[in-house]
């Protein structure tokens, strides 16, 4: 079995070639604009100088030319647009938001959250078949075969989209997904600027702020990069602090891997309290500026 890796971030492709080892499968890993820093483990890297991760017309027309009877992509944003636009291509299924993968036979068989984490489902397809895979799930590997590195040129490709302008978007500090202390904010907050108290709560302990759905995308408060749930940010930090935020299913999916999850809200039914470790029923008005106070002490 044949199976071809491709993430944009190289922390993510190394963790899938960790999956296909378990696979036992002959693999390759296609990279587009970056250096395969301390890469171990796989056959083979496809090394292509001329295109960039941003290019998603190009990336695509890489991996159709790659041939293989499974492939492994990174569960982030250009990874999950990449699996449907590949898999149609190749004829194949697709299945997105993996959390396990094994082969039997000429079928894959994959695990994924369902109803908004409270429910594995079971998909089976028959390879050829493009999936992604749930970060943080699969150990890269430490050592292991050093691959053959081939270069090559960017694939000429008839263009339907021209790239007039490209700027790169406002940092936010560390990525949530990487963050060990996460503050969470919600629609509990009833003005931007009260937002000060999470920040401040972060800077004490050393974390980021997150925010749900209503606050990133609705209210645009935040920016989306910092959006938790199944179609923003999934996270998995040591602690995390959910302060005015109900509890949704959309924002519950994406803290399942959190260590320890603190709640602070004040409606004791919210469904919040359902995930958490510790819970406040209190006013966040209240609650939060004395847990700041204690910390500061």
């Amino acid at each position: 079995m044949r199976v071809v890796i491709y993430s944009d971030v190289l922390d993510l492709a190394k963790e899938l070639i960790g999956l296909a080892n378990e696979l036992n499968a002959e693999t390759e890993l296609i990279l587009a604009g970056m250096e395969p820093d301390n890469v171990v483990g796989v056959d083979r890297i496809t090394l292509y100088r001329g295109i960039s991760p941003e290019d998603q017309e190009l990336v695509l027309e890489a991996l159709k030319q790659a041939e293989a009877d499974l492939y492994l992509l990174s569960n982030d944003r250009r990874g999950r647009e990449l699996v449907g636009l590949l898999a149609h291509s190749k004829g194949g299924a697709s299945i997105v938001d993996a959390t396990s993968v094994k082969v039997e036979g000429d079928r894959v068989i994959a695990e994924r959250m369902t109803l908004g984490g409270k429910g594995v489902a079971v998909e089976e397809a028959k390879m050829p078949a493009v999936i992604s895979v749930m970060a943080g799930k699969y150990k890269p590997p430490e050592e292991g075969k050093s691959p053959e590195i081939i270069e090559k040129e960017a694939p000429s490709i008839e263009r339907r989209v021209e790239l007039v302008d490209k700027k790169e978007k406002p940092k936010v500090g560390v990525p949530l997904d990487k963050a060990d202390v996460v503050i969470a904010v919600g629609r509990g907050f009833k003005k931007k600027e009260d937002l000060k108290m999470a920040y401040e709560l972060a800077e004490i302990l050393g974390g980021v702020v997150g925010a749900t759905r209503p606050l990133a995308a609705d209210l645009k408060w935040m920016p989306e990069e910092v959006w938790i749930g199944i179609s923003g940010v999934r996270i998995r930090p040591k602690l995390l602090i959910v302060i005015g935020a109900s509890g949704q299913q959309q924002f519950s999916a994406g803290i399942m891997d959190s260590k320890v999850v603190v709640a602070i809200n004040n409606d004791e039914k919210a469904p919040i309290f359902e995930v958490s470790d510790y819970g406040i029923v209190a006013d966040l008005y209240e609650a939060v500026p004395k847990l700041i106070e204690k910390l500061k002490r």
